[in-house]
């Protein structure tokens, strides 16, 4: 088998299919009626009463079009073929049957590549008996295909579409997993930098100054509490789906205002020249 129709053959299903929903019940609870009502405003309809039974025990089908899409198709397209073989192969001209063109929509749009092609080929099938026993002409032969082709065309454009969206979903949360990734790693290294560096002034300075060392020791502590309150803030936001501080991460531009905010000694001067703002994100993202 050529590789094109092999991926095609063994494309799964579409994750996730919702399944009925209160607009499917509301379009079965309208399509039966109207099938009644079709059926006593025609009189003239060729087997009036089978048409109208199929139509309303057809209709039901709708609702598993999402999870079942082979198997309502099979129903649907098997049940009007055998209902039209009383009528010399003359198939039901009821109006209302014009749902029927949401299955193969539901079929290529839901279901599988296997499930696809034997659908479509229940539906050639159905569609090259109905024009053998009862040719109407070219232009309708013409206008049926096309309309079922613009059916199934449409589930395809739709199933692509939403595969398309989901490629860019999956993109987005990976740039967030690595901007959450770089910021917990950045809010770590540098209070664990600041930690570190308290120690070793406080190790450096205990000999002569053992006040310095008690200074550093709460100056540590000070800051493992910071540390652990922001990992902890960052994990509740991503555990608990809370509100969460929706300012902009600091940059490398905002290096002078951190400086200043700074209440922590010796005192720092920052001064920053050029222009910082056309840096990428990885090497402006702030310290």
């Amino acid at each position: 088998m050529h590789p094109l129709l092999r991926s095609m053959w063994d494309e799964p299903r579409p994750p996730s299919p919702p399944r009925r929903v209160w607009r499917d019940w509301a379009l079965v609870g309208v399509l039966v009626p109207l099938a009644v009502l079709e059926g006593v405003l025609r009189p003239d309809l060729p087997w009036r009463a089978t048409s109208v039974i199929l139509v309303a025990g057809l209709a039901p089908t709708l609702l598993w079009r999402r999870t079942r899409p082979l198997l309502m198709v099979a129903i649907a397209f098997g049940a009007t073929g055998l209902a039209s073989l009383p009528a010399g192969g003359t198939p039901p001209e009821m109006y209302t049957m014009a749902f029927l063109l949401i299955l193969p929509y539901a079929l290529f749009r839901w279901g599988s590549g296997r499930e696809a092609a034997i659908g479509l080929a229940i539906i050639l099938v159905k569609a090259s008996v109905s024009l053998v026993s009862h040719y109407t002409g070219l232009g309708d032969a013409v206008g049926a295909v096309a309309v079922v082709s613009s059916a199934i065309a449409l589930g395809v454009a739709f199933r692509y579409r939403a595969r398309a969206r989901m490629r860019e979903f999956d993109q987005v949360k990976l740039l967030e997993r690595e901007r959450l990734a770089r910021d917990l790693h950045d809010t770590v290294a540098h209070h664990v930098s600041a930690i570190a560096i308290r120690a070793q002034a406080g190790l450096a300075t205990s000999p002569s100054q053992p006040d310095a060392a008690t200074d550093a020791l709460h100056l540590i502590e000070a800051e493992a509490s910071r540390t652990l309150a922001e990992m902890r803030a960052m994990v509740r936001v991503l555990r608990r789906n809370r509100p969460a501080d929706l300012a902009p991460s600091p940059r490398v531009a905002d290096l002078a205002r951190l400086a200043s905010r700074a209440r922590s000694n010796p005192h720092v001067d920052v001064e920053i020249s050029g222009d910082l703002d056309d840096l990428p994100p990885s090497a402006g993202a702030g310290p």
